[in-house]
C-alpha cells in the first residue's frame, strides 16, 4: 500500500495496468479455479486492475423501463459494459420464480395482492407499470427469462434473496439456485444475503457462485471463503478503512448510493449537479459501487468501467 492507504494498482503506470489486464492482474496469487466461483477471477482483476463496477439498482437506468423488467435488464445491460444487474427473485403460490421487488404487486403492476399468495398464472397476467406511470405490455418476467436477458447482453445478474423468516429466506435460495443451475448461468450470477448465518448457508449450497454479504469489519468473513465474497458495507458513509482491510484479505468492497428518492447518496450527489463523489468512493477503495443513477455513475467513472470491461469473464 502507498502512504495514502489507496489501493496500488490504481495509481500504476499504464503500462503495468495493461499487463496486469493481459496476465489476468496477477499481482496477487489468484485464486484456484477449482474451488471458487469463475467470477472470482474477474473481480480480483477489478480490484487489482483499477477498474470498478456498477451495479444497477433493480436492473433500471431509466424511467420508462419498468423496475426488474427485461427491458431494463437489456437497456442498461447494453449501456453499462459489465454492468451488474440487481434484481428481486419471488416465488409465486404454486412455486415458480418471478421477478419483484415487494412483497405485494400493488405498486409496480396492473395486478394487486401478496406474490405469495397469486399463482403463476395470474402474476403473468399482470403488467409491469414503468416508473414514470407509463403501462407496458411485459408481464413481470421469470427468473429464467431475466437470466436469459442479461446473458445476452453479457451482464451479471445479482439476485436479491430479500430477507423474511430464515426458513422462507432459504427456500426461495433453493430454488434461485436451482434454477440458475437449470440455466448455466452459475459463472454470471451473486446471491444476495442479509445476514452472517444466511450468508454461510447461501455459500455452502453454492459454492460455485458469488455471495454478496454484509460485513463491518474482515473478522465477519469467518466462516466463509473470501473468493466467494463480495462484501456490502452499506448505503450511509464512505468506510476507507474497511475498504482497505477488505482488499487485504482480497475481498472486494460494495457500497450503495440507492435508497429512498430524496435521502439517497444518488440524489445527494447530484443536487449540486456535480456528482464527483462517486470518483471519491472510487479513489477511497469501492470496487463496486450499486446505485439508482447507473448511467451517471458511468459518466464520472467512465475509463473506470472500460478498465473493468477488459477483465475477461
Amino acid at each position: 500500500m502507498i502512504a495514502t492507504g489507496r489501493p496500488m494498482t490504481r495509481f500504476l503506470a499504464p503500462a503495468l495496468m495493461t499487463a496486469l489486464l493481459a496476465s489476468g492482474c496477477a499481482a496477487t496469487p489468484m485464486r484456484s479455479a477449482s474451488d471458487t466461483p469463475a467470477l472470482a477471477a474477474y473481480f480480483d482483476c477489478v480490484r487489482q486492475g483499477g477498474g470498478v463496477a456498477i451495479s444497477a439498482h433493480r436492473a433500471q437506468s431509466v424511467v420508462d423501463h419498468p423496475e426488474n423488467s427485461v427491458a431494463a435488464i437489456e437497456a442498461t445491460g447494453r449501456a453499462i459494459p459489465g454492468a451488474i444487474l440487481e434484481i428481486d427473485a419471488a416465488l409465486t403460490r404454486d412455486g415458480r420464480l418471478i421477478l419483484m421487488h415487494d412483497e405485494t404487486m400493488d405498486r409496480t403492476s396492473t395486478v394487486t395482492g401478496r406474490v405469495a399468495d397469486l399463482t403463476f398464472a395470474e402474476v403473468r397476467g399482470a403488467r409491469l407499470e414503468a416508473t414514470n406511470g407509463d403501462v407496458t405490455d411485459a408481464p413481470p418476467p421469470t427468473l429464467r427469462e431475466a437470466l436469459n436477458a442479461a446473458g445476452r447482453v453479457g451482464a451479471i445478474a445479482s439476485i436479491d434473496l430479500k430477507p423474511a423468516d430464515e426458513a422462507a429466506t432459504m427456500a426461495l435460495a433453493r430454488a434461485v439456485i436451482a434454477e440458475v443451475r437449470a440455466a448455466g448461468a452459475g459463472d454470471r450470477v451473486i446471491l444476495i444475503t442479509y445476514s452472517p448465518e444466511t450468508a454461510r448457508a447461501v455459500a455452502a449450497l453454492a459454492p460455485e457462485m458469488m455471495i454478496s454479504a454484509g460485513l463491518n469489519d474482515v473478522a465477519g468473513l469467518q466462516g466463509l471463503s473470501a473468493p466467494q465474497i463480495l462484501a456490502w458495507t452499506g448505503t450511509r458513509e464512505a468506510r476507507p478503512a474497511l475498504w482497505r482491510a477488505l482488499a487485504e484479505a482480497g475481498v472486494e468492497a460494495q457500497f450503495g448510493t440507492l435508497g429512498a428518492p430524496g435521502r439517497r447518496l444518488d440524489d445527494q450527489y447530484a443536487a449540486d449537479g456535480d456528482p464527483s463523489e462517486y470518483r471519491d468512493l472510487f479513489d477511497q477503495g469501492a470496487v463496486v459501487i450499486a446505485t439508482d443513477a447507473p448511467l451517471v455513475v458511468k459518466s464520472v467513472l467512465a475509463a473506470e468501467v472500460a478498465l473493468a470491461a477488459r477483465c475477461p469473464r
